[in-house]
């Protein structure tokens, strides 16, 4: 068939080969305590503020959607239909899913050092507007009872307590 090659290595002894570190390169154990006090804990802030931009960034991110979510359901029209009650439908559905799910949605900073307390509500106050803004689709819509037209059924009938009438004159 063909030959077969066998490879072979040989280990190096330290001490028949001494290259010096690589610029950058610290063995475990052994840290300048000049870059513990200055740069690293630069380092780590700027790396901490990075983490809470983004985090508030996150925060902010359901309010970027009202404008685009208002332009939809004033374009769906203000008739019962499929399409609008589908949109009103995902407009509530998908901010409540976000309002419960707020611990999922801030996972990645779970175990960093930035105070998640604004970015958390800043994401609910958005969502609760998008809720706001599906409430205002429904009312539109005549959905909503809000007149006191809507109520009528759950007055209760008065009963007649007593009763007038004219005497009826007959002319024979």
């Amino acid at each position: 068939m063909g030959k077969q090659y066998r490879w072979r290595f040989q280990e190096l002894g330290t001490s028949s080969l001494s290259l010096p570190d690589p610029p950058g390169f610290a063995a475990q154990g052994t840290i300048v305590d000049a870059e513990i006090s200055g740069t690293s804990l630069q380092a780590v802030k700027q790396k901490n503020e990075l983490l809470a931009k983004r985090a508030l960034d996150m925060g902010l991110a359901p309010g970027k959607n009202i404008f685009m979510q208002g332009f939809m359901m004033w374009m769906s029209g203000s008739s019962i239909n499929i399409f609008s009650i589908m949109i009103t439908g995902m407009a509530f559905m998908n901010p409540i899913k976000a309002i419960v799910n707020v611990e999922d949605a801030f996972k990645r900073f779970k175990g960093t050092q930035v105070d998640l307390t604004l970015p958390k509500l800043a994401f609910i106050a958005c969502n609760l507007g998008m809720v706001a803004l599906a409430l205002w689709k429904c009312n539109t819509m005549g959905l909503l009872p809000i007149t006191a037209a809507d109520w009528t059924s759950f007055l209760v009938d008065k009963s007649v307590v007593e009763a007038s009438t004219s005497p009826i004159v007959t002319i024979s």
